[in-house]
């Protein structure tokens, strides 16, 4: 009677929370389009157009789709984003729960599963106007349906993972290698049957899932060819521009990875830099490490690890929610063995986690809602501004062009073009951000000497790495050459 009073104690408390988790992820969720990526997403709710990066390649009609259908209630096309993502992620609840209670109680699994989608630094990724939340949901509803077809050994089960991994891919492309979760599939039914046919059948059902958002892309590009040639000019800036990649970067290899390690992985994506949250984990680590036996699905582990080295590889290494599933994965697992030895105060302990992740998290998402982007506190001081004047940015015009500010201002990427364009504004004042003298410099010029720092706008730099920060300067020497 006392256990069962317990587990229903457990439970009432666990779901309690998690309602109160995500009324306030929905209530902070972010109403800002403060980045490149985040303007395409939210201009692609008002008019779909692959080319005009409404939004940027493939297009991720499902995202967007999802996005139209709660923009019909949120008139703030960011917001109605930054809602559809904490939706999406919070019914991951249910597949984590799935997976996690074949290894443990119902009440443990529940927990566990709350435990995970807690994550501090996941939740502040996951409230923006980004396809990352509605990713790692559909991720793990897509690796729950790996799981089920692994133990029901039917080819009609093959169909539902393949599904989703439809969504997941029209989602966010990125997540390409959790693919390989369906090569385990297809290779244990070929070593089960020796059927050709069945494998072939499982691949055509796979590659037509994956034809009717393509299709539906390509459409309004006009065609299938139309809609590869965008996407070659697009993965080639991509790796050898602006991506961020390893190929495109400066950064040695050896600083990379101690940077996707440290302090993208443990110190941001795990502690949500916060050394309380951190030493949490250390103690939950250890005391997970010397509890009972857990482990983690092979297709999950492998498709994982092929998403580590691509992070590492081929995203950009500035932002590091691109971990987000491998944050999820590694707390999954601490959680899972946490959980599978039972011990009386287990849900105690993990109680005790999930409010203090949660005060972290939500104080987070609080601080990026209450202090406007530091692009957005740029452009308010600019309008101000009487006299004549133009601004020369990088990704900032993206977000000033989705503002409608009323000021002139251009991209500008090349020290040269800047050279002859700003001949043109002779009579009136020339601002710069430190992210254009930062890329001069890169080029190898140094304009230092010929600028005046006017002011520094500051925002979250865990909600945005890269543009938290911003310093506007004023060109004080025309005479450089």
């Amino acid at each position: 009677m006392n256990k069962r009073f317990g587990d229903r104690f457990w439970i009432g408390f666990g779901v309690g929370t998690a309602a109160l988790l995500v009324g306030a992820c929905l209530y902070w969720a972010s109403p800002y389009a403060a980045t490149w990526d985040e303007v395409d997403f939210s201009l692609a709710l008002e008019r779909y157009d692959v080319l005009a990066m409404q939004p940027h390649f493939p297009g991720y009609p499902y995202f967007v789709l999802g996005g139209m259908a709660v923009h019909a209630f949120i008139a703030n096309p960011a917001k109605a984003l930054s809602i559809l993502n904490v939706l999406v992620l919070f019914s991951a609840a249910f597949p984590i729960v799935l997976l996690l209670a074949r290894h443990m109680p119902r009440p443990a699994a529940l927990w566990a599963a709350l435990s995970v989608l807690s994550s501090s630094y996941v939740l502040l990724a996951s409230a923006r106007p980004m396809s990352d939340g509605a990713a790692l949901g559909v991720l793990w509803w897509y690796m729950w349906a790996v799981e089920r077809a692994h133990r029901q050994k039917t080819w009609k089960a093959q169909l539902l993972p393949a599904a989703f991994f439809s969504v997941l891919m029209g989602i966010r492309l990125s997540y390409a290698p959790f693919g390989a979760a369906l090569l385990f599939l297809w290779h244990e039914d070929w070593n089960r049957h020796r059927r050709f046919g069945r494998v072939a059948a499982s691949v055509l059902a796979a590659a037509l899932f994956q034809l009717i958002w393509v299709a539906a892309a390509a459409r309004t590009e006009g065609g299938l060819f139309s809609f590869f040639q965008l996407g070659w000019a697009f993965v080639h800036g991509h790796f050898s521009d602006w991506g961020g990649t390893a190929a495109a970067s400066p950064l040695p290899f050896s600083e990379r990875v101690q940077r996707f390690l440290i302090d993208n992985f443990l110190w941001t994506g795990i502690a949500c830099q916060n050394a309380w949250l951190l030493a949490a984990y250390a103690a939950i680590g250890a005391i997970a490490w010397r509890a009972g036996r857990f482990r983690l699905p092979r297709a999950l582990v492998v498709s994982a690890l092929l998403y580590a080295v691509w992070a590492l590889l081929a995203q950009n290494i500035e932002k590091p929610r691109h971990l987000l599933p491998l944050i999820h994965f590694t707390l999954f697992y601490v959680w899972g063995r946490f959980f599978a030895s039972p011990r009386p105060w287990g849900a105690a302990l993990a109680a005790a986690a999930v409010l203090l992740q949660a005060a972290v998290g939500i104080g987070q998402l609080r601080e990026q809602v209450v202090t406007p982007p530091a692009v957005y506190q740029l452009a308010d001081d600019l309008r101000d501004k009487r006299q004549p004047f133009v601004v020369y940015t990088w990704e900032e015009t993206r977000v000033f062009d989705y503002l409608r500010v009323p000021f002139p201002h251009k991209e500008v990427l090349h020290f040269s073009f800047f050279l002859q364009d700003k001949e043109n504004y002779r009579h009136a004042a020339i601002y710069m951000t430190n992210h254009v003298i930062e890329g001069f410099k890169a080029q190898g010029i140094d304009v230092s000497r010929h600028v005046r720092k006017v002011k520094t706008y500051r925002s979250s730099l865990l909600a945005d790495p890269v543009y938290g920060t911003i310093t506007l300067y004023e060109w004080v020497d025309g005479a450089v050459r």
